[in-house]
């Protein structure tokens, strides 16, 4: 009597208790998205997803994949915006849900160590009664993972003055492509710095899971700032809001953050809200300061007086109950999108250009330009400070010849953040859907990436379809 060969997932079995092993097809959908538009129209269904609760079950499972040539994705929590946990080309998702220990928190060192699967809201919770953060702010805080975060090398407002994720990582173990485990950053270090060797951490940060995978991260938190103030200004003209900044940055100033809102973003926050008392104009500035209260009160005036050259009006706060409230502007975008195109939904596509400070107001008329072309809705805002351009991008799904016209815009618009000399990503990481345009940003430097990746991933195991592959289409 014929027996019935082993499956992908039978195997895994042997490796992962069975009950952390999803090979039923109508569980594994939710495995095929993430936050892209690319991954809604895809649906790239893995053959099976594991969910390891040890770094030696995830090497247990490389080292199959690596044995039998099957692909393997890591993935957090499935908030990204590129399609970079997406099983492009099938095979193993690895899901870090049950790998989200807090395993120190080493405040006279200013580290923590943790599992990838720890949600970044989760440790800034942890870190609060010590006085600590961690700086990395980005929007999807309160979902998304520190080992998506590294993955991709996230960040937010607060990168102006406190840098991106890749700042913050100090050491991580990391499985290779051959189910091998090395740490990077020293194998007993607790230094806050090295000069050691070549900086393998650097190299997995923002490598997507395509070098290796991360399931521990010793990460460098802050002494949190005890107190901060918010001055929000109005501005006739974009030109003006580089020029305020460029006034602050000559008289000494580095903001925590400096967030730009563009009309689009203003009328629709106007529409949303109209108690929160935006100013009319161009563009409207939010600008925040930290440090010790005293600091912070001189500081918010100082910082009042310089922009007030150039804004048509200002104001600040420093009661913690008023800067909410002003900040509840900025982190209500998606409600007022939803309000001023109600007939539409927003899409991630095109959503995270980052170009040089002084082309903001270039790239933002050029961009207002083209989506009035092809006639769709966009809202336009950024991380001001450090030149990051978000575009949110508003269609109706089920019009295919909108699809199509979003599609185009989202090409045009990352092809002018290169023109401008920016890059298609600031935060958000390349994965499948901004691949297309690694050789126009990097030129001969694509290369040698793809010449590292072959180097540690030989057979091209490790999340394939992503970064470095062949130019055209993404995944």
């Amino acid at each position: 009597m014929a027996t019935t060969a082993p499956t992908l997932a039978d195997r895994l079995r042997e490796i992962i208790p069975p009950d952390r092993v999803i090979d039923d097809p109508a569980t594994l959908v939710p495995y095929a998205y993430d936050a892209s538009f690319w991954s809604l129209r895809q649906q790239r269904l893995p053959d099976v997803v594991v969910v390891p609760r040890t770094t030696a079950e995830v090497a247990g499972v490389v080292r199959f994949a690596d044995a039998t040539g099957t692909p393997v994705v890591p993935r957090g929590a499935g908030t990204g915006q590129t399609g970079g946990a997406i099983a492009a080309r099938g095979g193993i998702v690895v899901s870090f849900a049950r790998m989200r220990e807090i395993l120190e928190i080493d405040r006279r060192n200013l580290q923590a160590v943790v599992e990838p699967g720890l949600v970044f809201a989760d440790l800034q919770d942890a870190l609060r009664p010590h006085g600590l953060f961690f700086p990395p702010d980005p929007g999807s805080g309160r979902a998304c993972t520190l080992g998506g975060m590294a993955a991709n090398n996230a960040s937010g407002p607060h990168a102006v003055r406190w840098g991106t994720t890749s700042a913050y990582v100090l050491g991580a173990e990391v499985v290779l492509a051959d189910g091998s485990v090395i740490t990077t950053g020293g194998v007993r270090s607790k230094a806050l710095k090295s000069s050691s060797g070549i900086d393998l951490t650097k190299l997995f940060v923002g490598s997507e899971g395509t070098l290796g995978i991360i399931t521990r991260l010793r990460l460098r938190v802050q002494p949190r700032p005890p107190a901060r103030g918010v001055v929000l200004a109005g501005y006739a003209a974009l030109e003006d809001t580089v020029a305020s900044l460029d006034d602050l940055f000559a008289a000494g100033v580095l903001p925590s953050t400096a967030e730009l809102l563009d009309r689009s973003a203003v009328e629709a926050l106007q529409r949303w809200k109209p108690e929160l008392g935006l100013p009319d104009g161009e563009a409207v500035l939010f600008i925040e300061v930290e440090g010790t209260p005293d600091h912070v009160a001189s500081s918010v005036r100082y910082v009042d007086g310089i922009v007030r050259r150039r804004a048509t009006v200002t104001k600040f706060a420093e009661a913690e109950a008023e800067i909410a409230r002003l900040w509840a502007a900025r982190s209500g975008l998606a409600a007022a999108a939803a309000l001023a195109h109600p007939d539409k939904h927003r899409i991630f596509a095109g959503e995270d250009l980052a170009v040089p400070l002084s082309e903001i107001p270039r790239t933002i008329r050029r961009a207002r330009e083209i989506s009035a072309e092809l006639h769709i809705a966009v809202i336009f805002y950024g991380h001001f400070g450090d030149g990051n351009v978000h575009s949110a991008i508003l269609v109706d799904p089920s019009d295919a010849d909108e699809v199509r016209r979003a599609d185009e815009l989202a090409d045009r618009l990352h092809r002018l953040a290169i023109e401008v000399g920016g890059t298609v990503t600031g935060e958000h990481g390349t994965g499948a859907v901004r691949q297309p345009y690694m050789r126009a940003e990097h030129g001969d430097a694509l290369d040698l990436m793809r010449r590292v990746k072959d180097a540690l991933d030989p057979k091209g195991i490790l999340n394939p379809g992503k970064i470095y592959g062949p130019d055209g289409t993404p995944g």
